[in-house]
């Protein structure tokens, strides 16, 4: 029997799933340098995403990731989400934030703020070189950062941005620095500065039209529909996003991505949920309402509802209820079908993502026992780094000895419930070989929560050192 010509293998090919074509690497050289060409790898991710086809949804729900084929949602059988405990910042101790996914790779921090990048499909990684925070006198200020995660069509690149918010502790000023990194240089580099709007989103940028997008306000109101603001990935620049004409702004805004396109969600509390779609990316009258439902209407009574991607049909679109349930929502007759699950309990975040097979090149792989090591040691020299800016007594006094300091950096990370003293005791043992449980108790009980021995303002000090440990973690 004579092969199938190339063009014919390379098309049926293209529409299996990732896991049928791995095992196909090894039927033969010829397949596994076609499997693993570029052209492929593009041609199969582009073929998924046309066809709406070898998706997953990631759930977060506690420090656990777990996934669920997008396809077995649409039977009426009772579904289970499979646990994932081979991701690279699997950890019990840890959370693992997802910030956002494109081309089948996922953005993912944890409670340490290591950023990799990860490819669930192949299980491929890359852990991300760590990124300064450039400001003079630091410690002044309480930080947050977020992140987004998306493709930059003019350089041909992936990129990941994170916006580092820092507002002063006690004068309420803000300020905030933005550093892009570029998978191909494996680098950071400073972007042009964030527009000074005092209240950021803290939430993954929504990609849609090789632009990453978060919600900022003015005003601290909670009924304050805010603006959306896009930075740009190919000219790395900032840029205010036109809104539809609102009858009625008073609500809660949301951002999406919705079949590649810019979705906002209007949440009038109680009341309704209104979906708009940019059909087409940068053009204001392009906004259409999707879809409006009414409580409590077909849906029941609900706090909000998210649209999470259309079906394969394009006839229905997934919708997630107040992190408790999905629900399918046909747009043609306005009705709606519960999806079934089994071990769903409430879920802190859902995120699309597409099977593929883009690799993560020149990234070195993680060994997830090695990293959580290396974590535990480089916690305590961000942490030193951090208290060597401080001048006060009780904190100079702890600078004697490494032993000492580790005993007041686990006295702040325990009591503000970062880890456990059990864990903060074997983390001084490991660097110092000594045993710390009985100082670690005593000085936990005597600095920590009783202070017995302090005055009421080294207690306070104490107390403010601590949460800016936290703060900076």
């Amino acid at each position: 029997m004579s092969p199938l010509p190339e063009e014919v293998l390379t098309d049926i090919l293209s529409r299996l799933p990732v896991t049928t074509l791995l095992q196909f690497r090894c039927v033969s050289v010829s397949w596994r340098d076609l499997i693993d060409s570029s052209d492929f790898f593009h041609l199969h991710l582009n073929r998924s995403i046309e066809t709406r086809t070898n998706r997953s949804l990631i759930l977060r729900q506690d420090n656990r990731l777990s996934s669920l084929e997008f396809d077995s949602l649409y039977g009426s059988a009772v579904i289970d989400a499979v646990q994932i405990n081979h991701h690279p910042l699997w950890c019990q101790d840890y959370g693992t934030h997802v910030w956002g996914s494109c081309d089948g790779l996922l953005c993912m921090s944890n409670t340490l703020d290591t950023l990799v990048l990860w490819n669930p499909s192949t299980r491929r990684s890359r852990r991300l070189p760590y990124a300064s925070i450039e400001f003079q006198n630091l410690s002044r200020y309480y930080e947050s950062r977020v992140y987004g995660f998306g493709y930059d069509r003019v350089s041909h690149d992936y990129k990941v941005v994170r916006i580092v918010v820092l507002k002063g502790i006690d004068d309420g000023c803000f300020d905030f620095e933005v550093k892009v990194y570029c998978v191909r240089s494996n680098s950071w580099h400073r972007a042009k500065k964030f527009p000074r709007y005092p209240n950021l989103q803290r939430a993954g940028g929504v990609l849609a039209g090789g632009v990453l997008h978060w919600v900022v306000t003015t005003e601290p109101e909670a009924f304050n529909p805010g603006l959306i603001i896009g930075f740009d990935l190919g000219r790395e620049e900032f840029k205010l996003v036109p809104q539809p004409v609102y009858s009625d702004g008073n609500f809660f805004m949301d951002l999406q991505s919705l079949g590649g396109c810019l979705s906002l969600i209007c949440n009038y509390y109680l009341d309704r949920v209104d979906i708009w779609v940019m059909k087409e990316y940068g053009v204001n009258e392009s906004w259409s309402k999707l879809i409006s439902i009414v409580q409590p209407g077909v849906i029941g009574p609900f706090q909000y509802a998210m649209p999470i991607a259309y079906s394969q049909s394009g006839e229905e679109i997934l919708l997630e209820q107040d992190t408790r349930r999905f629900l399918w929502y046909n747009l043609e007759r306005e009705a709606i079908k519960n999806v079934r699950m089994r071990s769903l309990r409430g879920f802190s975040q859902v995120e699309m993502w597409v099977g593929s097979l883009i690799p993560l090149t020149d990234g070195s792989e993680i060994d997830p026992k090695k990293q959580q090591e290396q974590e535990e040691k480089n916690i305590y020299v961000h942490v030193f780094i951090f208290l060597s800016y401080q001048q006060d007594s009780c904190i100079m006094a702890c600078k004697e000895s490494l032993y000492d300091l580790l005993i007041c950096i686990a006295i702040a990370l325990s009591s503000h419930r970062v880890i456990s003293c059990q864990r903060a005791s074997s983390w001084c043992y490991k660097l110092t070989g000594r045993d710390s449980s009985g100082a670690l108790l005593d000085s936990y009980f005597q600095f920590g929560y009783g202070k017995l021995a302090m005055t009421g303002q080294e207690s306070s000090l104490i107390s403010k050192q601590s949460a800016l440990v936290q703060g900076m973690l």
